[in-house]
């Protein structure tokens, strides 16, 4: 199936592809594939053969991995517009260390992956741009690591309402890119925990919730319980 102009330029854009020169990008989508998923329908297994490195198009993605008593701990959330999988590729791992699921109907490109290591091989500026990218998802892991090991629940809540406000210049209501007990695992909070958290920032006029979408009432106040923490 051949890749359409929107989600060429989808890829282009992205940190992944856009140092590509035009021809040798053409011979990676030409052998690209694409994955539309159903809800809750795989993409990948931990321990599978790592192939492909990929592109969410449309929808979100969900990368967990399990416990050894069975339980489900989510990796990362992963909305429309980003990459996965490169970070395992470029540590020279060949199995998949996640499972990955589709959280809604989704479209997903998938790259092979010997094909792009050949292409950075012969582009020092693809493996600049491709060390920018890694060094501010490592800085994202960091900030991730401090923000659930040494603050509460309602500060990973709020920063979280910031963070995915950042993201949306628009204005001040955010939509969650999964359902409120994912992003509730996500974040390290118990679902009770975070129902909870939510309706006394409600209760205090910060926001307003409204299924999937809640509106910042007061993203100051919601700043200062951030940096009372900090």
């Amino acid at each position: 199936m051949k890749l359409d102009n929107k989600t060429l330029t989808l890829l282009h854009r992205s940190p992944l592809f856009r140092a590509i020169a035009p021809s040798r990008f053409n011979d990676l989508v030409d052998s690209a594939k694409p994955h539309f998923l159903d809800e809750g329908e795989f993409l990948f297994r931990h321990g599978d053969l790592l192939e492909e490195l990929y592109f969410c198009v449309e929808g979100s993605i969900k990368l967990f991995r399990l416990t050894p008593n069975g339980d489900e701990k989510i990796i990362d959330i992963i909305p429309s517009g980003n990459s996965f999988a490169e970070a395992v590729m470029f540590m020279g791992g060949q199995r998949y260390p996640v499972y990955v699921v589709a959280l809604r109907p989704t479209f997903v490109v998938g790259i092979n992956a010997a094909q792009y290591l050949d292409m950075l091989r012969a582009s020092p500026e693809l493996c600049l741009n491709m060390m920018g990218l890694m060094s501010r998802r490592m800085h994202w892991l960091l900030n991730e690591v401090d923000r659930l090991t040494l603050h509460n629940a309602t500060f990973r809540l709020a920063s979280y309402l910031l963070e995915m406000r950042d993201c949306i210049p628009e204005g001040k209501r955010v939509c969650l890119n999964a359902p409120k007990h994912v992003v509730a695992s996500r974040l390290s909070i118990k679902p009770e925990t975070f129902s909870r958290i939510l309706k006394r920032l409600s209760n205090k006029k910060l926001i307003a919730v409204q299924d999937q979408h809640i509106e910042l009432l007061d993203v100051a106040a919601l700043e200062a319980i951030v940096h009372t923490e900090i």
